[in-house]
């Protein structure tokens, strides 16, 4: 009898990446401690620990990611620019974790990225997105692109809001030195139910709702 093929499970979510999801964790850890860079972590408790689940948040900083994983409790599988495997400083992180490369503009490579998240979702991954698909400077406003809210209607899955508050201050976009001692607030809603939306872009005002009405604590 022949042997059935199997497909392996998409990148990410092996021990590799949990060893360098936790080394991330135990910096930002560390960096807090010694007040450095402190981290606030708000709600976390939404996030399940194992089980397929959408994740979309704002984008004003480059280390947005990298605050989102150190408040995660597990592997996290991230749609990004794909700008980030061209430096050889990013290039073994992103694809140690298994991140998903999309070239902005370009159809091809959007389609691409759709269809091995979906996959991802299929094998019980936490996939993050940035639905603005670019980071946005403080005082200005990016729409947001439907493919978070596509992927949700496609399989189901819940959709996590999270706003990021302070990451630009640590690092802005057109800065590549850190600026330390700030205080960077990692805030999760409520899940989001896809089926509670009839079409796609009434789901996607919902999420943006939700993203941009998160406040940290007093």
């Amino acid at each position: 009898m022949a042997r059935r093929w199997r497909r392996p499970r998409s990148r990410g979510l092996g021990k590799r990446a949990w060893l360098v999801t936790w080394a991330i964790r135990l910096v930002l850890w560390t960096l807090g401690f010694t007040r450095v860079v402190r981290t606030r972590i708000v709600n976390a408790d939404v996030v399940p620990a194992k089980g397929a689940v959408l994740l979309a948040a704002n984008h004003t900083s480059m280390i947005d990611v990298l605050f989102i994983l150190g408040a995660l409790r597990r592997e996290a599988i991230a749609m990004a620019m794909a700008e980030l495997w061209k430096s050889p400083s990013t290039r073994w992180l992103v694809e140690v974790l298994g991140q998903i490369p999309v070239v902005r503009g370009d159809s091809e490579s959007g389609k691409q990225a759709m269809e091995s998240a979906e996959q991802a979702l299929r094998d019980g991954a936490l996939v993050g997105i940035f639905p603005e698909q670019k980071c946005v400077l403080p005082g200005e406003v990016a729409p947001y692109r439907p493919g978070v809210a596509v992927l949700a209607k496609r399989t189901g899955v819940p959709i996590i809001p999270v706003r990021l508050v302070n990451a630009n201050e640590v690092l802005p976009v057109d800065r590549k030195l850190p600026d330390l001692g700030h205080t960077v607030y990692v805030i999760f809603g409520e899940l989001v139910d896809p089926d509670d939306f009839a079409t796609v872009p009434e789901l996607l005002d919902e999420v943006r709702l939700r993203i941009t009405t998160l406040e940290p604590p007093p």
